[in-house]
């Protein structure tokens, strides 16, 4: 990263009476954080110049990448067999503009900090270096790492097991811990995730909406206590968690999982808004459905988002979202796919929306061959179309992939691409027309 600047989240790994702003921007509970988002070590370094900015008709390639197992123990030596394969999975495609990698351990948010983000480690061991004697490295100048509610102690038994933490001394490896977490997390920053750019990241105006809480949410689908299911009606449903909010846990619970960001990047005279998530899959819960809800509204806040919808404040108490001229693209791992049940078809019904270009969504080959019910539109090796790349309607889709190679046609990238995680890269080239 000659001549960058990284930026990640340094503030304090447990934040649990760091409350959300209240939706008229004022704080409840004790002070914020004030460096809680972003810090820029590198300053002395920082690319001032506007060399990096190209020309308005040149395209752009936006990427995303759920890399399982991306934690400090892994990335820190350089040694990794499977974070290699990783990395040459990234070398083997377009080089991208911007790339967002998902579940990338947040050790600036732990307890014990490395003197080198995860980020920045995962580019210097893996990504610079090639892979394979026919590929080059990947080098990118800008990099962010927005704080993350995975591992974060919310003090709400959340699925009534009796089970409450509001404090880790340390952070044991256990469900009861992970799962009243705000995300669900062994540890403050687990699973979080951190984006890449080539073009200027304008930190300053970066919003995050971490603290947002699920409650303040219109037709939020919270579940509360009307919404709680008889013992017999649990047992029926062989489901032993249950989730639901009373409404003195309402006023304290956030709605994102790990994080909400709009990242503006500077790119051919024009500032983008990447805004990047990753909501909590649906499962893993009671019969209530408590993470099929959140999930549902959790895809329902990046809709509002760049609809500009009134009642959404960030983290500095600022309200609204995106106007209806600024270009955007939507980069994360979901967790649902159209028409599913769980999720309330949030899909459809919110996330392609007026302003989302949907004209060419990812399709792999591998995925259409993914047995006898396989899909083109799949990005996960456990049968579902979780990634996604959406750019707004200000841009024009040129060409988009999903990594997953036929097991018939290319059988050896096929096993890199399983090797490498049990989610596929997938990534979308697109021209700025207006």
């Amino acid at each position: 990263m000659g001549g960058a600047v990284a930026a990640v989240g340094l503030a304090g790994c447990t934040d649990e009476d760091d409350e959300a702003p209240t939706a008229d921007g004022e704080e409840s509970g004790v002070e914020d954080d004030e460096d809680d988002e972003a810090a820029t070590p590198d300053d002395d370094e920082a690319a001032t110049d506007d060399e990096t900015a190209p020309d308005e008709d040149e395209s752009y390639i936006f990427a995303e990448y759920n890399i399982e197992r991306m934690n400090t123990e892994q990335i820190q030596p350089g040694d990794d067999d499977q974070l290699a394969a990783a990395a040459e999975v990234i070398q083997r495609q377009p080089e991208p503009d911007v790339l967002l990698i998902c579940e990338l351990d947040n050790n600036f948010q732990e307890g014990e900090q490395t003197e080198t983000h995860n980020g920045i480690a995962f580019l210097d061991n893996y990504l610079t270096v090639p892979q394979a004697d026919d590929l080059s490295g990947v080098d990118f100048e800008y990099f962010y790492a927005p704080e993350s509610n995975t591992g974060v102690p919310s003090g709400i038994d959340q699925f009534k097991d009796g089970y409450r933490l509001e404090q880790a001394e340390e952070f044991p490896e256990a469900d009861e811990y992970a799962n009243d977490c705000y995300g669900y997390g062994e540890y403050p920053g687990h699973f979080a995730m951190g984006i890449y750019s080539k073009h200027p990241i304008d930190f300053d105006a970066i919003r995050t909406f971490r603290r947002f809480r699920w409650a303040d949410m219109p037709q939020s689908r919270i579940p509360r206590a009307e919404d709680r299911v008889t013992e017999s009606e649990a047992e029926e449903a062989d489901e032993a968690w249950t989730g639901w909010f009373t409404p003195p846990e309402e006023e304290r619970f956030r709605l994102s999982s790990k994080t909400h960001a709009d990242i503006p990047i500077e790119m051919g005279g024009e500032t983008v808004h990447a805004f990047i998530t990753h909501p909590t899959p649906p499962g893993f819960d009671g019969p209530e459905n408590m993470n099929g809800r959140r999930c549902y509204a959790e895809n329902k806040l990046v809709a509002d988002f760049v609809r500009d919808a009134d009642y959404l404040y960030d983290d500095t108490g600022e309200h609204g979202g995106l106007a209806d001229d600024e270009p955007f693209v939507i980069i994360g791992d979901l967790n649902t796919e159209p028409g599913e049940e769980s999720t309330y078809n949030v899909i459809e019904e919110h996330v392609f929306n007026e302003r989302v270009n949907t004209e060419s969504i990812p399709t792999s080959e591998g995925g259409r061959q993914a047995g006898p019910e396989g899909s083109e539109f799949w990005t996960a090796d456990f049968e579902k179309q979780a990634d996604y790349v959406l750019p707004s309607t200000e841009f024009d889709v040129t060409d988009s992939t999903v990594f997953w190679p036929s097991p018939d046609d290319e059988p050896e990238l096929n096993e890199l691409a399983r090797n490498a995680s049990d989610h596929f890269m997938i990534w979308t080239e697109v021209e700025l027309t207006s």
